[in-house]
């Protein structure tokens, strides 16, 4: 092989990957004199998904259909070819769609080991036979003494003379006396008080109709967020006791209602809308 081949081959070799690393897009983006809020003034894209594209955690970002838009129009904010974000992404998604391998189920087998049961019995069985003869001899004459305590007792009182005592004389009241004693008056009826049950807690209903296809990203009270995406048609009802926290992909493809009571237009299609149900 000649010494320009191996040159050529070399350089080929060592030829950098474009798609190995990110471009730095916060240095690119500080350069035009942007931030992260700017940008989402201008874009309505809320400032994690910003800082997810701009450190390539693509794992933050919502489902693909919606990042590649958001990717696009950050890209053009900041005046550079969108081509280079959307082809990280895309290796990024390639790479997660793995075919999961099949999962052998073994059947455990679980031996029983009778030897120290069988142990066990020949020290329980006499033990307990012990203590079952000890109780019935104690019972027996405990019961063979109480018995001739009694009939000692019996003895002694037969050979005592009994002596009624004389009834005491009872005196007629008169007729009037009795017919003017106050009758004491009927006893009072108590009527227990109805008690009123209060809930424990209230609940906040949600209700969120799509009317196209819409990224959402909700917070119900301290729980952790989760992220849904609902086709046309879809609807989600979720219910709460203190507060809503909703990242809308598509302002113009969902109807939500709160409390029985419609929010309306929420804003034009592909704005992200950021929302706290009820409001501080």
């Amino acid at each position: 092989m000649s010494k320009e081949n191996k040159t050529l081959a070399t350089e080929e070799g060592v030829k950098p990957d474009p798609l190995k690393k990110l471009p730095d897009l916060k240095t690119l983006r500080e350069a035009r004199g942007l931030t992260t809020e700017d940008i989402f003034l201008k874009t309505r894209i809320n400032a994690t998904i910003l800082n997810a594209i701009e450190n390539g955690e693509f794992h933050l970002l919502p489902a693909p259909v919606f990042t590649k838009k958001f990717i696009q129009i950050y890209a053009e904010t900041i005046g550079i070819d969108a081509g280079i974000i959307l082809a990280h992404y895309q290796r990024y998604v390639d790479e997660i769609q793995v075919v999961p391998e099949e999962v052998n189920v073994v059947k455990a087998q679980i031996a029983f080991d009778r030897k120290p049961f069988t142990r066990y019995l020949l020290y329980a069985v006499p033990a307990v036979a012990i203590i079952a003869t000890a109780c019935i001899i104690y019972a027996f004459f405990h019961q063979k003494e109480t018995l001739g305590i009694f009939q000692h007792n019996v003895t002694v009182d037969e050979q005592k003379e009994v002596v009624p005592n004389p009834a005491p004389s009872v005196k007629e009241r008169p007729l009037e006396a009795v017919a003017n004693v106050p009758q004491a008056p009927p006893p009072a009826m108590v009527v227990p008080k109805e008690t009123t049950q209060t809930p424990n807690d209230t609940h906040l209903d949600l209700l969120i109709e799509a009317t196209e296809d819409t990224w959402l990203k909700i917070t119900e009270d301290r729980n952790p967020p989760y992220q849904i995406t609902l086709k046309t048609g879809d609807k989600l009802s979720r219910k709460a006791r203190e507060f809503f926290v909703i990242d809308v992909g598509n302002a113009a493809g969902v109807n939500i209602t709160f409390l029985g009571k419609s929010l309306g237009n929420l804003g034009r299609k592909g704005q992200v809308v950021h929302l706290r149900l009820p409001q501080q």
